[in-house]
This record gives structure tokens, C-alpha cells and sequence, in this order.
């Protein structure tokens, strides 16, 4: 620093070296003052603390920066670049702990929500089982109520009880004697037309169980249906008979109570037939009449009937007195218009079947 006093009133004035040699103007009496051009000036002393840095040295300071060598950069780039691979390193690490942890946790999750889905699936699918009978069973009541007797599954016998009446395996349109039950009823669950005119590649969903899936028509011959008739309704003696003559049942014969009798269930069926369109063991389309394909029952007998088997479906190859359906229990409509859950388990389920067989039976 240069120190000097001014020429007027000799105050004690300072100036950077690099300013030797300027006029400045002195802040106490405002004349002007010639800073000298000698560095040998009286200089500050070490306790005068350091001005602030002017807007040049700032200047001079980055283009210092601008010249520094290439090594210096670097190193500044360095400790950043370590910054940023720290960075990334933890960012890695994070990658991989979430990775494994996805490698063994989705699995399990998976593992765990498809039992829950099917459960889901499956409930909705029982639903609308439970409502198809039930429109099935308010369809055989308006058929009662028409004709004043029960649909039968068909015959190509004359009547016993009605003189030259002739029943026809094969549906005739607006026939109610022709066809199987399942065809006899069309005009009472919302299936008029088909009633009128018979269109055998018309599916008819009603009939369908939805937790099978199974195509809805049976190639060639016309809708199928997987709920069956329990045929001890029309003749307990030759409920075996798929072709037993109609008796002309009326439901106030059913003196075991209709609550207790079994009207329309699930029939077993054999799972890997699921998907046939043709060829299911123990199942046919509703227009062919008196065949095993449309009703179960078991064999003849008024009383406990035998032969009767209460099972989920299977692979195993079903029978006339077979029962059961796709769920984890049988969904059976009986002759009160009600649905009800059979399990498997269920003793003497054949004390269901009989209307006038006077057993006693325990309502699940």
C-alpha cells in the first residue's frame, strides 16, 4: 500500500500500489490529491486489516481460473466424478437389493393371490349356478301350472294313464310332451321362440353351468344343459328308465315335502370331457328325449334307492345316479323353488330323490 498526506489538510491518505501515480479525492476536505509514484511510501502497517477484494482482482481471480493447469481442473472434476460414482454405487446396490428381494417375494405373492382369485372366480361362478336353477325351477312351476303335472324326460310310449296320448323322444314344436324336460319348459324360462320353432344351433345359457365352461351346444344336435332332472318324480319304480312313460305327476303327490325333495341339480360329469363338442359320457342336447344325457337318478325303489353317488366332478366316468357338479359343494334345486348346498359328505343324500319314500332326512 502507498501512504501520503494531502497537500490542503494534511490527512493521512492510502492507495493500492497499483494506483500510484492517480488522482484521487481526498474524503475529508473533497481536494483533489496525486498519489505518488514512488512505492517507497510509507507503507501500512501489518495490524491495518486488508481492504476487500476490487471488482479486478475478482476479474483477475477468474481468468487465474481460466489459465489454471489442466491437472487442477481435473482433480475439481475428480472429486465430483467420485461424487457421482458414489452415487450411482449406492443407487446399484439399491437395484440389486430390490431385484433379489422382487425374485423371491413376487413368487410368493403370486403363490398366494391365484387360490384367492380362483376362490373369487369360483364363488361368482356358484351365483350364477344358484340363479339359473332358480329360474329353472320358476320355469317348471309356470309348466305345472299350464299343464297341471310335471315335465318328464321323455318317452315314445303311450301314456298309461291317458289312453292313444303319444310321447315323442325328438322335440316337435309347440309340442309339451315332445323332447326331454329341459325343451318342455323353453316357454316358461324366456326361451319362446325356440319353443315355437326349433333352432338346434341356438345356444341357451340357463342350462349352462358357468363354473364347467363347456361349449353350450352339442355339434350337430342343439343346446346342451348341465342340470339334470331327477327322474324318481315321474316313476321311483323305473326311475332308472330315461324313457320311463309320464305318469303325470302333480306336485301335491310329493307327500315327502317338497323342501325335501330334490327337483334339478348339478349331474356329474367327467372334467376332461369339459370342452367336447360332442361325445359327453352321460350328457345330451334337450331336444332328444328319453336318453340318460338330461336326468339322474339311481336305482328303482320308493324307499332309499341305491346306486346314488354324491361326488365333486371327476375324472372318473359318471352314472345315471351320479351327483355332484364343479364346486367345492353340489348345487341342487329342489321342489320348493329353493337352492340348496349339498356337501359331498352328505349321508343318505338318496332320501333327497324319492317324493313319497316317507324317509327321514336331515336338511344340510
Amino acid at each position: 500500500m502507498i501512504v501520503f498526506e494531502c497537500p490542503s489538510c494534511q490527512t493521512k491518505l492510502q492507495v493500492a500500489e497499483e494506483h500510484a501515480g492517480a488522482t484521487i479525492q481526498c474524503p475529508k476536505c473533497n481536494q483533489a490529491a496525486s498519489a505518488p509514484k514512488s512505492a517507497g511510501a510509507e507503507a501500512i502497517t501489518a495490524t491495518t486489516p486488508a481492504a476487500p477484494p476490487s471488482p479486478q482482482a475478482t476479474a483477475v481471480t477468474t481468468e487465474r481460473r481460466a489459465r489454471l493447469p489442466d491437472r487442477e481442473l481435473d482433480d475439481d472434476k475428480g472429486s465430483t466424478g467420485k461424487k457421482a460414482a458414489a452415487g450411482i454405487g449406492v443407487g446399484m446396490i439399491l437395484l440389486i437389493v430390490f431385484g433379489v428381494m422382487g425374485c423371491c417375494v413376487v413368487p410368493v405373492l403370486i403363490a398366494l393371490l391365484v387360490p384367492a382369485v380362483q376362490k373369487v372366480r369360483e364363488a361368482a361362478a356358484r351365483t350364477q349356478s344358484v340363479n339359473n336353477l332358480k329360474q329353472i325351477g320358476l320355469g317348471i312351476y309356470g309348466f305345472h301350472d299350464v299343464h297341471m303335472r310335471m315335465p318328464f324326460n321323455g318317452a315314445e310310449l303311450p301314456s298309461p294313464k291317458v289312453q292313444n296320448d303319444v310321447y315323442r323322444k325328438t322335440a316337435v314344436p309347440q309340442s309339451p310332451t315332445s323332447g326331454s324336460w329341459a325343451f318342455q319348459i323353453l316357454p316358461f324360462v324366456e326361451q319362446q321362440a325356440l319353443f315355437m320353432q326349433v333352432n338346434r344351433g341356438a345356444p341357451i345359457p340357463i342350462f349352462m353351468c358357468p363354473g364347467r365352461s363347456r361349449p353350450m351346444v352339442e355339434a350337430g344336435r342343439g343346446a346342451w344343459t348341465d342340470y339334470f332332472l331327477n327322474n324318481y318324480l315321474n316313476d321311483p319304480m323305473q326311475a332308472n328308465r330315461p324313457d320311463a312313460p309320464d305318469w303325470r305327476r302333480s306336485i301335491v303327490e310329493m307327500t315327502d315335502g317338497t323342501s325335501n325333495t330334490v327337483m334339478v341339480g348339478h349331474g356329474n360329469i367327467n372334467i376332461d370331457q369339459y370342452q367336447n363338442v360332442g361325445n359327453v359320457t352321460l350328457s345330451s342336447n334337450i331336444y332328444d328325449g328319453g336318453t340318460t344325457g338330461t336326468m339322474r337318478a339311481g336305482n328303482p325303489g320308493e324307499t332309499s334307492p341305491g346306486g346314488v353317488m354324491l361326488s365333486r366332478d371327476s375324472t372318473a366316468a359318471p352314472t345315471i345316479g351320479s351327483w355332484g357338479g364343479p364346486f367345492d359343494v353340489a348345487v341342487i334345486g329342489m321342489a320348493d323353488g329353493s337352492v340348496r348346498m349339498f356337501s359331498y359328505q352328505t349321508p343318505r343324500f338318496n332320501d333327497f330323490l324319492t317324493p313319497r319314500g316317507n324317509e327321514v332326512v336331515n336338511l344340510p
